[in-house]
């Protein structure tokens, strides 16, 4: 089965068009208001005049309001709006995918020494090409049925992932002793992943590389 995929930065982006999703996405973040420059700035990409006609389109629906003051325009998200529960709710899914993950991890018969994730969908900059990283480190021992039963946790995880978002899975499954052997190498992925994990499951991160070093 084929899935979409979800702009992980903007997921409004899949109701309405990329630059109309990244508009709502600033202006769903704050309660001040913005003027056209810095919903600009906060969005980073797109020109300042099709920020404007986004704004104005916007405005004319409805959604957005527009105050005047002497020097700029501020403009607004109109939470009384009908929509706006729901576009309030649809940048809140980087939040909700934490969860489902966490959910899913917390349910396992074989629990993970810890399980992270990190790289772009951690940093908060994804896009919908993005994938999502995840670290499981294992048990400190696994034999038998229970390195099956990991095994299956770990594909059932992928596909759960893929069918919730439409993004791929990326997967990085090790022991602890190759995570200890990994920070005493000094290898740049585990500083990587100290700076940006986000703990879902097990033992924090940095006890875990502690202990192990």
């Amino acid at each position: 089965m084929e899935y979409g995929v979800v702009d992980l930065s903007f997921p409004l982006a899949t109701i309405t068009p990329t630059l109309d999703a990244g508009v709502l996405h600033v202006l769903a973040a704050t309660t001040a208001g913005c003027s056209g420059a810095e919903v600009h700035r906060r969005l980073g990409h797109g020109s300042d005049e099709g920020v404007r006609k986004v704004l104005a389109r916007l405005v004319a629906q409805g959604v957005v309001l527009v105050d005047r003051p002497a020097r700029d325009r501020i403009y607004r998200l109109n939470r009384d709006h009908v929509v706006a529960p729901h576009i309030e709710a649809l940048t809140r899914v980087r939040d909700e995918i934490v969860g489902s993950i966490r959910s899913e991890v917390a349910s396992w018969e074989v629990e993970p020494s810890h399980a992270g994730l990190f790289g772009s969908f951690a940093r908060g900059d994804a896009g919908s090409d993005s994938d999502i990283d995840v670290l499981l480190v294992r048990p400190d021992s696994l034999a038998g049925s229970d390195e099956d039963a990991w095994l299956e946790q770990l594909d059932r995880l992928d596909r759960r992932i893929r069918a919730w978002t439409g993004n791929a899975a990326q997967i990085v499954d090790l022991t602890p002793a190759n995570l200890g052997l990994m920070a005493r190498e000094a290898d740049p992925l585990v500083d990587s992943w100290r700076a940006e994990d986000i703990q879902v499951h097990g033992e924090p991160l940095l006890e875990l590389l502690r202990r192990l070093r």
